[in-house]
């Protein structure tokens, strides 16, 4: 039954998700506007990230982004990118294939190996959705790929974590801090794999320790509609919700920072109980089956399935769907359609 439940979805997927939007947005003006927004998050910062952890100039990543706006450039160009993606897919066009790199260089210029990766995952999710059928040895072709890019995130890592530590490039801070083993140290294995290692298994291990240690309180009226408002709508509408109301979001055990990720669960946990958790069970089964029929007869159907994918695929760390960067992706598949008729009605007045 759920074999047929899936086939039958991605059929529909795939045959509705193709319709073709009759007012294009110009993809080098609207590349042009998210790099205007970019520019005002690199003046807010004085500079690059990337050329400034370059050339040795001190730089914290966790205070980069012009506030609100940085939240818009990262969700909004990332969804672009798949978008992009998306029609050199269809379109084999190199001009296309060009603006997406241009749009994906972002993540690098920015040092986010969480949008990077959350873009790639689309982006893979976004191929394998336009298959007829799956490429079982092309995906063990494409093995090397992904060895190599667990490589790349822990040389990125431990780059950033020896910049921070105003040292050379230096393994032995990140293993002491992942209290590494003596055999690990003195294997062959390239001490890069082990980022991927402690953040592949350390948000299971959080999640168990949550569950093991916290205290959860006695559930309340009062308490659920914090749970709705902290774990169930996008951060920034919940943020501002709890200063109004003089609260903070509930705390969670964890292991150790900075392994401080601990499923989309953890927190549903430390409010509720396993309440909490079966609530939000609930609710992750129904987001796919709703935000499908949202977009059906959408030309950005295929894109939105995608970023949901990757979504999910993240939920495993963070509660990615109330994280305006990463969650606010799924807006813009059902508002893009809109903005586009609306701007190309201004275009036809103006002429």
């Amino acid at each position: 039954m759920l074999s047929k439940f899936w086939t039958t979805t991605e059929r529909k997927i795939r045959h509705r998700g193709e319709a073709q939007s009759t007012h294009k947005i110009n993809p080098w003006g609207f590349t042009i506007f998210l790099y205007l927004l970019w520019a005002i998050d690199f003046v807010h910062e004085g500079g690059v990230p990337l050329f400034k952890m370059l050339l040795g100039i001190p730089f914290d990543y966790k205070k980069f982004g012009f506030p609100v706006l940085h939240v818009l450039a990262v969700s909004l160009s990332s969804f672009y990118s798949v978008y992009l993606f998306s029609s050199f897919l269809k379109s084999k066009n190199k001009e296309t294939l060009l603006l997406f790199a241009i749009n994906m260089l972002a993540a690098l210029l920015i040092i986010s190996r969480a949008m990077l990766f959350f873009n790639l995952a689309s982006c893979t999710f976004l191929y394998l959705l336009r298959l007829e059928k799956i490429p079982f040895k092309k995906l063990l072709l494409s093995l090397p790929l992904i060895i190599l890019l667990l490589f790349l995130f822990g040389v990125a890592g431990t780059k950033r974590v020896s910049f921070e530590s105003k040292s050379q490039y230096n393994h032995e801070l990140f293993l002491d801090n992942g209290k590494a083993t003596r055999q690990f140290r003195e294997s062959w294995i390239p001490k890069e794999f082990f980022w991927s290692y402690f953040y592949i298994s350390s948000p299971l291990a959080n999640l168990q320790v949550n569950i093991n240690t916290y205290q959860v309180k006695p559930i309340t009226i009062k308490r659920f509609f914090e749970y709705i408002n902290n774990e169930l709508v996008f951060e920034s509408i919940s943020k501002r919700i709890n200063s109004l109301v003089g609260i903070e979001r509930e705390d969670e055990s964890v292991v150790k920072y900075p392994f401080n990720v601990s499923t989309m669960y953890s927190r549903s946990y430390s409010y509720l109980g396993w309440i909490g958790m079966i609530i939000m069970a609930i609710v992750v089964l129904g987001i796919p089956i709703w935000y499908s029929q949202l977009l059906v007869n959408n030309p950005y159907r295929l894109v939105g399935v995608a970023i949901m994918c990757s979504a999910f695929l993240f939920m495993s760390y963070d509660n990615t769907i109330r994280l305006m960067g990463m969650g606010f992706q799924l807006v813009y598949p059902v508002l893009f359609p809109i903005f586009e008729k609306q701007l190309a009605y201004l275009l036809k007045r103006a002429q």
